[in-house]
């Protein structure tokens, strides 16, 4: 039998509807889970695409499996979750557009009747239609659930385009494509189907980069509109002419257990900690109005701190447009969906902007670690140096470069803020956690700056030392006596 979950962000909302089905329908064979809530003991609103997972897995049946979701990050806790299972189970697993009570009640009975999946799905969708009809506050409310798809989509052109880009649709060629659609005029849905992921608005660089679009997906893509021919052509080209496939543009080299160097050199000078988190404390506002004009204050000054990196950048002329990443900051700083779940916390937990804003990125960097593809999940970086950069005008933090000379730069993780403010006195970075593929790591090895990750990298704090990639004892950080 075709196996049910409810994910809510209420912890209480999903648990009594999946109560209450169960005993509305009175169908024992069924089996129904749910996931709700978020933080401590699940008390806080929100998703967790780990408890989805848990929740399929502990439900899972090979005749299928349909989640039911309320709103917002729901959906997409749903998809993480699905797109962290094997590849066998996945193609099981299922979510559904149906309302929430409605819809799981005709599940529900239609499971236990043996009904396949697409049939569950199907008679999911029409529930509300005896509702509608008597109601009669739908002009049309005759709808064929059979042609859902269809009809959703009857107006669009599509393409599929199989991603022959060695790192798949990351951050540079997601925003080239993004800013295709700010200026055109069509309506664009971006779908993986490969991996069994519904389209998504294309116009939200957070869901897109969700989609998970690695090397060898095939990703759809409906367009309608005046242009929508042009779209996809504009498209086909980003993918094939602007970025070379099977290329590897970026290598780390493991010199052993403890080192991985990044960006090749030889330098030396004093290592020199810096601290660059915010830690966030939770705290309660009573004007929600005036916390979120701060909060939109702070976001226009970071956009356009963005645009002075990006400038830095750009001017330094590097061959492969890394200017473009500031751009895609840009374009996730204002992304509607993080900005919505943001405003919903003041409002209604009457949070600060600070806390708030911390909470919802949080959440989208736990969410990025569930992805396979280990260059799309780096991108979770990306989120946390928007974060800091947000939450220094939230609550007020100057953090000075030092200006010392000969500097060798320690950082918990190194960001493409940080980036842009290295002057020459400071001569190679050594991060204590890090990605070699993250954004920072592309830019300092464009820009020549060696940098080499180094987990027990506080124990040079102080120190004379040389940071020396190529020496053939292997000794790559040592002490300058």
């Amino acid at each position: 039998m075709v196996s049910l979950i409810f994910v809510s962000h209420s912890y209480e909302l999903a648990k009594t509807t999946a109560e209450y089905i169960k005993k509305v329908t009175n169908t024992t064979d069924v089996k129904i889970s749910f996931s709700g809530g978020s933080g401590e003991d699940n008390k806080e609103l929100g998703t967790d695409a780990v408890e989805v997972f848990n929740a399929i897995e502990d439900v899972y049946s090979d005749d299928g499996v349909i989640i039911f979701c309320d709103l917002g990050s729901a959906l997409i806790s749903s998809e993480l979750a699905i797109s962290m299972l094997d590849e066998e189970k996945s193609a099981n697993v299922r979510m559904t557009s149906a309302p929430f009570i409605e819809g799981g009640i005709n599940a529900a009975i239609q499971s236990s009747l043996g009904k396949n999946i697409d049939e569950v799905i199907n008679e999911s969708l029409e529930s509300l239609t005896p509702k509608i009809s008597y109601v009669k506050d739908k002009i049309d409310y005759t709808f064929n659930s059979e042609n859902a798809e269809t009809i959703e989509f009857k107006d669009y052109i599509k393409g599929e385009y199989k991603i022959l880009l060695e790192n798949g649709f990351h951050a540079r060629p997601v925003f080239m494509f993004i800013n295709i659609i700010a200026n055109s005029k069509s309506e664009v849905y971006i779908s993986n189907k490969t991996k069994h992921k519904p389209p998504v608005s294309a116009d939200s660089v957070t869901k897109v980069t969700l989609l998970n679009i690695e090397y060898g997906d095939i990703m759809e893509i409906y367009a309608k509109g005046p242009d929508a021919e042009q779209v996809l052509e504009r498209f086909e080209y980003l993918v094939n002419g602007k970025f070379e496939t099977r290329k590897k543009t970026h290598q780390s080299k493991d010199i052993d257990s403890n080192f991985t160097v990044v960006s090749e050199g030889t330098v030396k000078g004093k290592a020199t900690y810096m601290y660059f988190g915010i830690n966030v404390k939770k705290e309660h506002i009573k004007d929600s109005i005036a916390e979120k004009e701060k909060f939109n204050k702070a976001i226009d000054n970071v956009k356009k701190d963005l645009m002075e990196q990006k400038t830095i950048i750009e001017q330094k002329n590097l061959q492969n447009n890394e200017y473009l990443i500031f751009e895609t900051y840009i374009s996730m700083l204002f992304d509607d969906y993080v900005l919505k779940e943001v405003y919903e916390l003041i409002d209604n937990k009457k949070y600060s902007a600070a806390y708030s804003y911390n909470k919802v990125m949080r959440n989208i960097f736990k969410s990025f670690d569930s992805l396979d593809d280990g260059y799309i999940k780096e991108r979770k970086y990306d989120i946390e140096d928007i974060l800091h950069q947000v939450l220094k005008y939230l609550l007020d933090i100057k953090i000075e470069m030092p200006d010392e000379d000969d500097i060798i730069l320690i950082v918990d993780n190194v960001y493409a803020s940080i980036v842009t403010e290295i002057g020459e006195n400071i001569k190679g970075v050594i991060s204590i956690n890090g990605s070699a593929v993250s954004h920072a790591a592309i830019l300092l090895k464009s820009l020549n700056i060696p940098y080499v990750i180094f987990p027990s990298a506080m124990q040079l704090k102080g120190k004379n030392v040389v940071i020396d990639t190529k020496n053939k004892e292997g000794k790559v950080i040592y002490l300058n006596k």
